[in-house]
């Protein structure tokens, strides 16, 4: 009961920002099915006559249907950015398949006979399809949709991972900060939506079925007057979402982005704060993936701004192998940057985020384990996780085991969010952590020492287009504040805080940069 009252009253809390998101979430669910309605029942039309043309085109929408999801947003942003017009893409090509089929199906379905009949009352091919064909398959293409609105509002939820926003946004947000409120508060109005969907397409259908082919004919009238009022809220929310995005289309906005983990959260909220406060911008925060799509994000110019760690930077954009301090690769970034990719960076905030593998101090003492090498002996038996960026890169997992020749019983890649509650709960025995994140205080974690010196340097440094420092000079000015302006201690403090807190990451990150005298009261 206490838990449910917790969840209530938070949830209400949130309301203006579930709001939000879930008009975001209809509008990229509504944009992808609609567009899949339009295209996929004139192809589920056309392909009847031709069996070799419909196995073709049946196979080429499995297909899409088969590449997971992620992987095909991943393919997407470098062809058409982040943002909605990707998103809608993306689950456009999820929606058609079950669309496609059940047009096909159904029309097929409808018996010779009848069509036979039509025919020879001296009806037309268009007539035939308008008033025979469509009607009659109208149950099965209405499921077709039904099945493809569903599919796509649980699938909307990864378009967060590319900038669309939506519900997915909250649940990211929620498991990477271990907050189950925040998790459901994303999930439950999701599961809601796609039953909400579902019934109301439902009563599309009993609309758009013959009176001939309805058991109850006078409920076809309740129905249609349901489908009024939902088609009034509709234009009501469509016209909604048209004046807020023209409202502020004049607006002159930076754009800061961030990856989807709770440091970054941190600092991308603190550079927003900082423009807002010094600037007339209006400023726009963009939460993407990790791994490359922030960096294509950036190239491309769908963001502005957005902190990022230099030994990221060297080892999974640049490529870079060889070991160097924390000075020559800063460097090297910066000038491989300005020649090759347009970007520039600034100098370092300060403190270092370097990957580290952590245990509880009980099993690390039994064994006695100090350092990576020492664990090297036990690792066989042993279950490691850590992110799911970390397993695929030289300066992650791939790197580690050549440097250390080590091998574990076993590997699990899992959000960020989860490694530490997995090693707490005794599920793993080596954790790979972010040396700030605020669980390794409050847990009491020991963290092995790299005695190898793997690790590259890890120093968070704003990153920008080329050039962007001259057009909005004011901008990248007071940016510059945060040059030094944190310490290991204080990153861990607020990492912790933003996940144990009660209070919204807006409000810790506000107090703390006006205890620094960036930001005024």
């Amino acid at each position: 009961m206490n838990f449910l009252t917790s969840f209530i009253k938070y949830f209400l809390e949130k309301l203006p920002e579930v709001s939000t998101a879930l008009l975001q979430h209809i509008e990229i669910t509504g944009l992808a099915v609609s567009i899949a309605i339009l295209i996929g029942v004139p192809i589920g039309i056309l392909i009847i006559k031709n069996e070799k043309l419909s196995k073709v085109v049946l196979t080429i929408a499995g297909i899409f249907q088969t590449i997971p999801s992620l992987a095909l947003f991943g393919l997407i942003i470098p062809i058409m950015g982040i943002g909605l017009k990707p998103a809608v893409f993306v689950l456009f090509l999820y929606s058609l398949l079950p669309i496609i089929t059940n047009t096909y199906i159904g029309i097929k379905g409808v018996d010779n006979s009848t069509i036979g009949a039509a025919v020879g009352m001296g009806m037309t091919n268009f007539q035939v399809l308008t008033k025979v064909k469509l009607p009659i398959a109208v149950a099965v293409i209405m499921g077709g949709i039904r099945i493809s609105t569903v599919g796509t509002i649980g699938t909307a939820t990864i378009a967060a991972l590319i900038g669309a926003g939506g519900l997915g946004e909250l649940i990211f947000r929620g498991i990477s900060t271990s907050n189950n409120n925040l998790v459901l508060t994303g999930a439950i109005p999701t599961a809601v939506l796609a039953f909400v969907a579902n019934y109301f397409l439902g009563v599309l259908e009993k609309v758009l079925t013959p009176n001939g082919m309805l058991s109850n004919r006078n409920e076809k009238k309740k129905n249609i007057k349901i489908l009024k009022v939902v088609t009034l809220l509709l234009v009501l929310v469509i016209g909604f979402r048209v004046y807020e995005n023209r409202k502020d289309k004049d607006i002159p906005t930076i754009v800061v982005g961030h990856k989807n983990y709770n440091e970054q959260r941190i600092l991308g909220v603190m550079m927003s704060q900082i423009i807002e406060a010094h600037t007339q911008y209006r400023v726009k925060t963009v939460e993407l993936g990790t791994g490359t799509v922030i960096f294509e994000a950036i190239k491309s110019g769908d963001i502005d701004v957005y902190p990022e760690y230099t030994g990221v930077a060297y080892a999974a954009y640049l490529g870079k192998k060889e070991k160097a301090d924390a000075r020559t690769v800063f460097d090297v970034i910066k000038e491989e940057y300005l020649r090759d990719h347009n970007l520039d960076i600034r100098e370092p905030m300060g403190f270092e985020n370097t990957y580290a593998f952590a245990m509880k101090p009980e099993i690390a003492q039994k064994y006695g384990i100090k350092n990576i090498s020492d664990l090297k002996k036990y690792a066989g038996n042993m279950v490691l996780s850590g992110p799911h960026e970390f397993m695929e890169r030289e300066d992650g997992l791939l790197g580690i085991q050549k440097a250390y020749n080590i091998k574990f019983k076993g590997i699990l890649s899992m959000d960020q969010g989860l490694v530490i509650n997995s090693l707490v709960a005794d599920k793993i025995e080596v954790a790979l952590v972010y040396s700030t994140d605020g669980l390794i205080a409050k847990h009491k974690l020991f963290l092995l020492e790299d005695d190898l010196k793997f690790f590259p340097p890890y120093e968070v440094v704003v990153t920008m287009r080329k050039g962007f420092e001259n057009i909005k000079e004011d901008v990248i000015h007071i940016l510059d504040s945060l040059v030094g302006a944190l310490n290991e201690d204080e990153m861990q403090e607020l990492n912790l805080l933003a996940i144990e807190g009660d209070e919204p990451i807006e409000t810790i990150i506000k107090r703390f940069l006006i205890s620094k005298g960036i930001i005024k009261p």
